[in-house]
Formats: C-alpha cells, sequence, structure tokens
C-alpha cells in the first residue's frame, strides 16, 4: 500500500484539486482515491463536520469500457488521485466527521463491464490519516455494510457515504507536531489465561504489571542504524473460523505486503483480533496466534524490522457485524 500511496501522490502533484489557496497555517483536508470511469470520470463531494468544503474528479480512474476494472489492475497506482481541501477555520473541528460521496453514479448494465465508482484508500487531516480500518460506509438509514477492495473502501452507490470519525486523540491543528502513533491496544482480563506467560509491557518509561496490559507476546529486533520511509497501515483479513493458520489466500495478501515494506527497515506494530464467536479465552488466544503467525511468516519471506511488536486484543466487533470481518490482523507500519 505505501508503493501505491506514494506513486498516487506524486501523480497528484499535477491533478490535485485546490478549493483555495493552501498556506502553511491552514487547515487542509487530503483525499487518496482510486476511480473506475464510464462516460467520464467519477466525481465526488466531500464534508467536514457536515459543511461541504470540496468537490472533485478522478480523472485517472480506469476506464472501464476500454481497460477492465479497479480490481484486475496490476498497477492500481496509475488509477488513483490524491486530492487536497482547506479547512475554513470556523468549521475545523478536531472531533469532526469526514464524510465522501460518490455524486455520478453510473451503470452501463447488466453484464457490462461499463461502471462509474469510487474506492477510498485514506482521509487526512493536518497530516494524521485514517486508513481502511478506520473508515465505514453509511446511507439514508445509518452505518450500512462496507464494500472493500484490498486496502480501500468501496463506493458503487451515490446514496452512500463513506465515513471517516476523527482518530484516538482528534485532528491535530493547523502547524501542530505530529507526534508519532502510540500503538495502544484494548486491554483484556486475563481470567482464563493464567498458563500464558504475558511479559511487563513499559510504556513511556513507566513499566506496570502485565496483568493490567493488553495479552500480548512481543517480539522485539532492535537496528538504531535502520531507515524506513513508510508510513501505512495493512490489513490481513480472512482467517478461517477456529483458526490461526495462514492460508494460500493469506500468504498472497502477506507477500503483498512484504514486496512493498522490501529492504525497509520499520517499526511494526501487529494487532491480532478475533470474532466473538466462541470461547471468550480461547478467542485472545487466537488473536495473539495470529499475530505471531503473520509477523513469522513476514521474517520468513525477509522482512527485517527496527522494532517489531506482535498483539492480540481478543475478540472485537469494531470492523463490522460480519464473524469474518473481525478475524483480522492489522499491521501498522511507521519509521
Amino acid at each position: 500500500m505505501s508503493m501505491l500511496r506514494n506513486a498516487a501522490i506524486g501523480a497528484a502533484l499535477l491533478g490535485c484539486v485546490l478549493p483555495g489557496a493552501v498556506m502553511a497555517a491552514d487547515n487542509v483536508l487530503t483525499l487518496v482515491i482510486g476511480g473506475e470511469a464510464y462516460d467520464g470520470p467519477p466525481k465526488f463531494e466531500v464534508s467536514f463536520d457536515g459543511h461541504l468544503i470540496g468537490k472533485g474528479a478522478v480523472e485517472s480512474a480506469i476506464d472501464t469500457g476500454n481497460d477492465g476494472r479497479f480490481a484486475d489492475a496490476n498497477d492500481k497506482a496509475a488509477y488513483v488521485q490524491s486530492f487536497e481541501f482547506r479547512i475554513p477555520d470556523d468549521v475545523f473541528a478536531s472531533g469532526a466527521e469526514v464524510r465522501v460521496r460518490l455524486t455520478n453514479e453510473a451503470f452501463g448494465g447488466e453484464g457490462s463491464n461499463r461502471d462509474r465508482n469510487l474506492f477510498l484508500a485514506s482521509v487526512a487531516v493536518n497530516g494524521r490519516a485514517v486508513t481502511l480500518s478506520g473508515l465505514s460506509t453509511a446511507d439514508v438509514n445509518g452505518i450500512a455494510p462496507s464494500e472493500t477492495l484490498g486496502e480501500f473502501l468501496v463506493l458503487l452507490d451515490g446514496n452512500q457515504q463513506a465515513v471517516s470519525k476523527a482518530p484516538r486523540g482528534g485532528w491535530p491543528e493547523a502547524g501542530a507536531s505530529i507526534a508519532p502513533a502510540k500503538f495502544v491496544a484494548e486491554r483484556l482480563p486475563v481470567s482464563g489465561l493464567i498458563d500464558l506467560k504475558v511479559p511487563k509491557v513499559v510504556d513511556d518509561g513507566v513499566q506496570r504489571d502485565a496483568s493490567t496490559e493488553p495479552l500480548s507476546v512481543a517480539l522485539l529486533d532492535q537496528n538504531p542504524e535502520s531507515s524506513c520511509q513508510i508510513d501505512d497501515l495493512h490489513n490481513v483479513i480472512g482467517f478461517n473460523e477456529n483458526s490461526n493458520d495462514l492460508t494460500d489466500r493469506l500468504k498472497k495478501r502477506l507477500d503483498q505486503i512484504a514486496a512493498a515494506i522490501g529492504r525497509q527497515e520499520c517499526t511494526a506494530m501487529i494487532t491480532g483480533y478475533s470474532s466473538t464467536q466462541g470461547d471468550y479465552a480461547t478467542n485472545a488466544l487466537f488473536s495473539v496466534e495470529r499475530a505471531q503467525n503473520v509477523l513469522r511468516y513476514l521474517r520468513e519471506q525477509g522482512v527485517k524490522f527496527a522494532e517489531v511488536n506482535a498483539v492480540g486484543v481478543g475478540e472485537t466487533t469494531q470492523f463490522g457485524e460480519e464473524l469474518n470481518a473481525n478475524r483480522r490482523v492489522v499491521i501498522t507500519i511507521r519509521p
């Protein structure tokens, strides 16, 4: 995903939308969006805290009539753009919600390959980004099931909107220095897990008893001379019920992530999750083992980390009502 994002932002220097002159002190909202074109590019509008702040069109969108579908493209970066919009000072709020809507939905008919859609990769305000795991879909009835493609939230219908709530701690103000994201996991009671040895954790220099920390097994590599230009998040979805095994589909996904990281040595947090189906304690162990298996596989593919943690936070419903959506591992990569 980082290669895609870098390519998209680089290409967007020629085609980004600037609703107003953006100065250093302005509040800026940045979208990274791919598209499918049919009889013209997909157009969209973006709102911040309920206020319309801009409109745009993905001119680089793939022509579904001649070039096929976005999902089938080997190099999706060619069909992705970055857009910037100024947020007026009187509209900016650190806890505001961002919404994106497709405004010119079109479809060539049943059996036709012609379609016009949006693929939202990220929303950022003043440099702080929210990617797929923080995005959802809403319609007139409220939150609706989301359709995803890799690292993209798909907008097929003009009646639906992509929704990004403010990240933990809120959107930063313009000009504020953005501290590196802290990897904070949900805390789990450890009842029923007393046989699992959990190391003590040090956070901001304060050592705490492991029984008050997330169920985790931390695996660390240290290399102070390593360099990394990646700031990204990857979702690994598709674990089978009651299983930590890496299927061929999951390995293919991890191969893509390994290729994106390449030879860079970054800091990573690998967080495992489970669904709410089954025993609570067993689900907690599943989440740890899924994260560990992902880390082990990435290392086997030659990925090296400056520092890495494999953590399980147990069962969750934060990724939606579908059980399978919550059987996942989230890989956060930082310089």
